[in-house]
């Protein structure tokens, strides 16, 4: 019998498809094979041998799931060869209006059924829907949903990253309604929950959030015991009281699973009345809580706990550089709290690094925009204690909360949860970071098996920590990582060294943060949830994860169109860059300053031929032995930019020498 396999496919431009099988090797699938198949679709293929390079090959026997029904393009005029007439001299050119995707998976030739019914979509960016498409070799039958607008006009380009992933802006009619009655029946709601709640009103909460943050869903107390012991209070929104399970709320938040933060806008899992006012934090204002209360000993260790329905009042809103400059100057609202707080969470900090959390230095970039939503300046966010205090205590919570749901009396119980998993690196995976940082000179410490641990990991980031290479070592490595999900199996989360852990501090803005809310509620009341609900939280947790994929997928096309629109009025600006990437088409460069990406194609670099070695990652010139690999410094100028296609092509200028880097990373691999 021919053995079968499912999961999610991946396609190209040309319409060939790429399926992942759980050891991570690939299986490849020609298009005549694909079955109609799109990215991300879930299929069921079968194994029918090997090509000439020993892959593996497929068939795709069905679509289980479509990945997405809806997709998002530019018309633009096209020239397009006829076949001659009889009598003619050669073929003829005539121009016509195409349908060009914005996403290149997206391979099938289209036609809009109903294109007539529009006028002037020259230029424009449109949504279709996928109808009809019976035959693999013939044009997908597709509607136009939606025109958005001119191609480049930020409007039309934010609004094409959210609906090219399947993603909404706005909500219906109904669930706006029901946020407006629950609204308006809050204070009752509130007064009668009073009643049975604890009451923490006398704690001196307080939040601390960025600046421009307009929902507040997590805050914080401390105290100290008369035993000499430390009380913190974390205290997370409670919208899971508010908005009922089935409700048109309830499914509307379940969908979307996810907040999405585009560089101009947010996008809420909840309407903004509840988002933003009846369920966030504000301050001096009552306000209904999931709370913790834990009780840790001067160096960290939680000795006592309590989770519960509580009623709070934010004493104080803080942003991240207030608190900070708070705590510098060493007074001010609050500050005996403050630093209470920062000395448990550089207790906290401290072990949890002891026991193998992994040290990720990320990075965000923030925009300046003009009144017109064009960017006038880009920056990296600076960071400052009080965000890792913030960190921390968030951590601890979304622990805690997760060893309470899953444990009693040190045992595993078989309470169904909803979890924040993050396995251990695929070994293939793992082994190129190795290869790279062996080439780059580090000596690498590994674990029996071969594989590194976190603690080399951190000394691998540690030893170029301050170095031009910090980031290119830091970029390898969290490539090398397996990505976080949810999941109703408590596998551990690798990079936090948590063997439980779930995400439940953010019930304004993720989804399974409410069902891990609903879900700790019942056990503290002492429910017994039945194995029956197992196939729902299984499947809200996958889910979850597939749309905080598309989510992040969204944001980080907002963020390259913005990159896109800056250095569209800075042609022939020159900037200092660090090779992130390489491929035998180019190499791509990110801006040191405000990293910013870009591509310099091969065919450009210099009067020579630039030939790819996929092993050691390099370009190398095939006449002047040049050598290009990840980590070199280089100067660029901006040749080029796509609005569009949100890129930003560059002219090579010139290598630099890194002052800052070992002996061993400037040789390199020779």
């Amino acid at each position: 019998m021919t053995k079968t396999l499912t999961g999610s496919i991946r396609t190209n431009a040309k319409g060939n498809g790429f399926f992942e099988k759980a050891d991570g090797s690939f299986v490849n699938i020609d298009k005549k094979d694909l079955n109609k198949a799109l990215d991300r679709d879930t299929v069921e293929i079968s194994i029918t041998g090997k090509n000439k390079w020993k892959e593996e090959t497929g068939v795709v026997l069905k679509i289980t799931k479509r990945n997405k029904m809806i997709f998002v393009g530019r018309i633009d005029e096209v020239e397009k060869s006829i076949k001659p007439k009889k009598g003619d001299n050669g073929a003829k050119k005539i121009k016509e209006l195409k349908f060009i995707p914005d996403n290149s998976r997206f391979y099938p030739e289209v036609e809009i059924t109903n294109f007539d019914k529009f006028k002037n979509l020259k230029g424009q960016k449109i949504v279709i829907k996928l109808d009809k498409w019976k035959n693999a070799q013939h044009p997908a039958k597709v509607i136009i949903q939606k025109v958005l607008g001119k191609v480049g006009d930020n409007e039309t380009e934010m609004a094409a990253a959210v609906y090219d992933r399947g993603l909404v802006m706005g909500f219906p009619h109904e669930v706006e309604e029901a946020a407006a009655k629950l609204k308006k029946d809050s204070v009752k709601m509130i007064e009668e929950q009073k009643k049975i709640r604890r009451d923490l009103t006398h704690l001196n909460v307080f939040t601390i959030d960025p600046s421009d943050a307009k929902d507040f869903d997590d805050a914080l107390s401390a105290r100290k015991l008369e035993n000499g012991n430390i009380e913190i209070g974390v205290h997370i929104a409670d919208p899971s009281f508010f908005v009922k399970p089935g409700s048109v709320i309830d499914k509307e938040a379940k969908e979307r699973a996810t907040s999405i933060y585009l560089v101009d806008r947010t996008i809420p899992m909840l309407p903004e009345v509840l988002s933003n006012d009846l369920c966030s934090l504000n301050a001096n204002e009552e306000k209904l809580t999931f709370s913790s209360l834990f009780e840790m000993t001067p160096d960290g260790e939680v000795v006592d706990e309590w989770f519960g329905d509580a009623v709070i009042i934010s004493k104080k809103r803080y942003d991240y550089m207030q608190a900070q400059k708070t705590l510098d100057d060493g007074f001010g609202d609050m500050y005996n709290d403050l630093k209470i707080l920062l000395d448990m969470a550089d207790k906290l900090e401290e072990k949890r690094y002891k026991n193998g959390s992994i040290k990720f230095n990320s990075k965000e970039v923030r925009f300046k925009l003009d009144k017109d939503k064009f960017p006038t300046e880009i920056y990296v966010k600076p960071h400052v204690r009080t965000m890792e205090l913030i960190e921390e205590f968030m951590l601890l919570d979304n622990k805690r909360v997760s060893m309470r749901a899953s444990l009693k009396a040190g045992l595993k119980t078989k309470n169904p949860f909803i979890y924040r998993i993050h396995d251990k690196p695929k070994q293939d995976k793992m082994h190129e970071s190795i290869e790279f940082l062996k080439k780059v000179g580090y000596d690498v410490d590994l674990n029996h098996d071969g594989s590194m641990n976190a603690r080399e990991i951190n000394s691998a980031m540690e030893k170029y920590k301050g170095t031009d290479e910090e980031g290119i070592i830091s970029l390898t490595l969290l490539r090398s990582m397996e990505k976080a999900k949810y999941s109703t199996e408590a596998r551990g989360h690798f990079g936090l060294a948590f063997d439980y852990y779930s995400h439940f501090t953010s019930p304004i803005r993720r989804y399974p943060d409410f069902v891990a809310h609903r879900l700790l509620r019942r056990y503290l009341k002492g429910e017994i949830i039945p194995q029956s609900e197992l196939k729902q939280i299984a499947s809200d947790a996958k889910h979850s994860s597939e749309m905080e994929v598309k989510a992040v997928d969204a944001e980080r096309a907002s963020i390259a169109f913005k990159f896109a629109q800056y250095y569209s009025v800075r042609i022939g600006e020159k900037f200092n860059g660090v090779i992130s990437g390489i491929k035998k088409f180019g190499i791509f460069v990110e801006n040191t300053e405000n990293m910013a990406q870009g591509l310099i194609p091969a065919r450009s670099i210099g009067d020579d031929y630039f030939k790819y070695n996929e092993k050691d990652m390099t370009l190398v010139g095939e006449r002047t032995g040049k050598v290009f690999r990840l980590g070199d410094r280089i100067t660029t100028e901006v040749e080029k930019v796509d609005l569009n296609m949100k890129a930003i092509d560059l002219k090579y200028t010139g290598k630099l020498e890194s002052k800052k880097s070992s002996e061993k990373f400037k040789k390199g691999v020779k």
